[in-house]
């Protein structure tokens, strides 16, 4: 079940003044009056927080809570693709994506009416509208090439020790790597070619 909430601008309100309070012991709908919510529709607001991973199942703020005191825009992308994963992994630009290509996903993934659909629609997009994706998916490739150098550098120490002294056997090398999902073919050509300097070349 996806969350919604008919009062997407109190959401956003309360992510933007996370940074502006001291970290809670927990965040429940007892906290929302004393900051300045106290419409019962301002409630449900709880429920996005936990999908999203801000706060547990408790209500104790989790570290993109307290990463949402310093970037707030930032910590949304993080939680909303992690929450919404199942959307992202069948729309990698989901958070591009209209109003109709959302309501026909969440239709497809659950059996409430349309009005529920369109408030969990509305409530996507204004995370979505709100998070900074492109810092997010700037941020993972970095995180993707820091790893993919280290695995560089690693690979070719191998290399160095198992062909000094060979004298001019053939040896095969096997070089098994891992990359995150969200490599995109960039980074797999910066990578590839990064091999082919220390593993090839390197060998000659």
């Amino acid at each position: 079940m996806f969350p919604y909430t008919q009062n997407v601008g109190t959401l956003i309100a309360v992510i933007k003044a996370i940074g502006s309070h001291g970290v809670p012991d927990k965040f429940t709908t007892k906290e929302l009056p004393v900051w300045g919510y106290k419409s019962s529709n301002d409630r449900p607001v709880i429920g996005v927080l936990k999908h999203i991973g801000f706060i547990d199942g408790s209500g104790v703020p989790q570290q993109l809570w307290k990463d949402a005191r310093t970037n707030p825009q930032l910590a949304t992308a993080r939680g909303t693709k992690n929450g919404y994963a199942e959307l992202f992994k069948t729309f990698p630009d989901a958070n591009r994506k209209d109003a109709e290509a959302l309501t026909n996903f969440f239709k497809a993934k659950t059996t409430v009416g349309d009005a529920v659909v369109k408030q969990m629609v509305s409530t996507f997009r204004s995370l979505a509208q709100f998070g900074d994706f492109e810092s997010l998916d700037d941020n993972q490739v970095n995180e993707i090439e820091d790893q993919s150098n280290g695995a560089q550098q690693n690979a070719r120490s191998i290399v160095s020790r198992q062909i000094s002294g060979v004298g001019g056997m053939t040896i095969n090398l096997n070089v098994e790597l891992t990359l995150p999902t969200a490599a995109t073919g960039e980074v797999y050509d910066k990578f590839f070619a990064a091999m082919k300097k220390h593993l090839i070349d390197a060998s000659k």
